[in-house]
């Protein structure tokens, strides 16, 4: 082979050989940490090293890809199984041994562990459940709740995005609160195994699939980043300006935690917060278009399913900064809404995901443009501009036209009085010659 010996590198090796392990059931702790390599030296997950063994907590993606696979075949028991029961992912059990690291069990743990940090309050206060995430699944997975009498394509886009954009979503910032007050204890390793909380965050935002520069696809939000980046322009070197910056902030973070330097953490949690707050704006302004039966894309339970999944993750963020606007773009999907999907146009919804987003500090050039809207005919007409914007392109318009109208009455009003005064000038020489010849 022209790539032996080993020229994709070491790392992405052996992490694959980990990862495929882990499908045959065997674990992380089976194998063990191959000595030369040093605890967690050899992982590296889309441009971040680790310094500390948190590969178990990124293969928790391999759960999410079978949850997804079964869901999207409508095998909705075997995708609770997996949710319920785990497989991939394993933890210690405090008596030398191990036991699974369960997608369920970080929403139903939750109050246990993330009691009084703001981002989690704010979604526990908005929805009156310390285990609202774990509801939205599991009523998806059943085809209960909310969920009783919708199609089963709607149920496994909720169900799996429930998993990965609220239960994951919000454990990475759990993760992030953990590393600071473990920071402001100076204790950074006090979590199990010894490992860095901020870490474990970032194994959890990317996943064990994305490989050593992030250019494979996965399963958690750090691909949805991506996908999102290539749908509304936002790409930055080729990668997603959302990753990118979060990047930064989690080397950061990390250094910060290492030497114990605390004081801007608070800070760059709230800027996570809004950065990975960009891809399900994305989301939702993508499925606001694609729900509407009456869009050049047309509708359809999997579209209205991914819309609504992205919206319910959005909510409580959105009813802080506008709970109008909230209110008006959760009608527009909610299964038990007269207005969904999306009966008011996609147009108004997207205008007001702009307006409630930019209350959050995230800009419309932050979200980018959809391009399914980019002027080719597939927004009904309008190239998929919003409301806002077609309103201001015509206003521009006709302030044009007013001003060409008045320029061409000025300019031919101008060139008649140029003609009369030409024709008095040459009425007043012949008079001039007449008075010569007859004096």
């Amino acid at each position: 082979s022209a790539d032996a010996p080993v020229k994709a590198g070491y790392s992405d090796v052996i992490d694959r050989l980990y990862s495929v392990a882990s499908s045959q059931g065997i674990r992380d702790s089976d194998i063990g940490t191959l000595d030369d390599l040093g605890s967690g030296s050899s992982l590296t997950l889309a441009g971040y090293t680790f310094n500390s063994d948190v590969r178990d907590r990124a293969n928790l993606e391999l759960d999410v890809a079978e949850i997804e696979k079964q869901n999207d075949a409508f095998n909705f028991r075997a995708a609770k199984l997996m949710y319920e029961n785990g497989g991939n992912s394993f933890k210690p059990d405090g008596s030398g041994g191990s036991i699974a690291r369960t997608c369920a069990s970080l929403s139903l743990q939750a109050e246990s562990k993330m009691a009084g940090e703001p981002t989690y309050e704010l979604y526990k206060s908005y929805f009156g459940s310390s285990t609202y995430a774990h509801e939205f699944v599991i009523e998806a997975l059943d085809g209960s709740g909310m969920f009783n009498g919708t199609d089963g394509p709607f149920r496994s886009e909720c169900a799996t995005k429930g998993v990965q954009y609220q239960i994951i979503w919000m454990y990475i910032l759990h993760e992030l609160e953990d590393a600071l007050e473990d920071c402001l204890s100076n204790d950074p390793e006090n979590n199990a195994g010894g490992v860095l909380a901020v870490d474990e965050g970032w194994a959890f935002y990317a996943g064990i699939s994305v490989g050593e520069d992030g250019q494979e696809s996965g399963k958690m939000p750090y691909t949805l980043a991506e996908k999102r980046a290539s749908d509304f322009g936002t790409l930055l070197g080729g990668k997603s300006s959302v990753n990118a910056n979060l990047l930064t902030l989690w080397k950061k973070m990390s250094n910060a935690v290492s030497t114990l330097s605390c004081s801007s953490m608070r800070s760059d949690i709230n800027e996570v917060v809004r950065l990975m707050s960009i891809p399900l704006y994305q989301g939702a302004i993508r499925y606001a278009y694609r729900a509407d039966p009456n869009s050049g894309f047309g509708g359809g339970a999997k579209e209205w399913g991914e819309g609504w999944a992205f919206v319910y993750a959005l909510l409580p963020l959105m009813n802080a900064a506008n709970s109008g606007h909230a209110e008006f773009i959760k009608e527009q999907f909610d299964p038990s809404s007269a207005d969904a999907p999306v009966k008011a146009g996609y147009s108004k919804v997207i205008d007001r995901l702009y307006a409630v987003a930019g209350s959050q500090g995230i800009s419309g050039f932050d979200i980018g443009t959809l391009n399914d809207l980019g002027g080719d005919g597939t927004g009904g007409g309008s190239g998929g501009l919003s409301g806002g914007a077609i309103a201001g392109i015509v206003i521009g318009c006709l302030v044009l036209l007013v001003f060409l109208i008045a320029a061409g009455l000025f300019f031919m009003r101008r060139r008649q009085s140029q003609k009369n005064i030409e024709n008095l000038n040459k009425s007043f020489d012949a008079e001039r010659s007449t008075d010569a010849l007859y004096p």
